[in-house]
């Protein structure tokens, strides 16, 4: 499966919309925007983090740096 159907799979599980997913210096930094109805906190961006390294582990997604943030 690909990086952004994970993304989205999940996202879509814990209630918030994959706005855009962008992998940059050769697939190793992942950039992912989010959005929900209410707005983004830093505790929605840091649980979404936490989750997607827990499924990207699963799924055999290799990468350094994952950061969330709203668009």
């Amino acid at each position: 499966m690909a990086m952004a159907d994970v993304v989205e799979t999940t996202l879509a599980g814990m209630g918030f919309e994959l706005v855009e997913a962008r992998a940059s210096g050769g697939g190793r930094h992942l950039s992912i925007f989010i959005d929900r109805e209410g707005g983004i906190t830093v505790d929605h961006c840091a649980d979404v983090s936490r989750q997607l390294s827990r499924v990207f582990e699963v799924e055999g997604i290799d990468y350094d740096r994952l950061e969330v943030s709203s668009p």
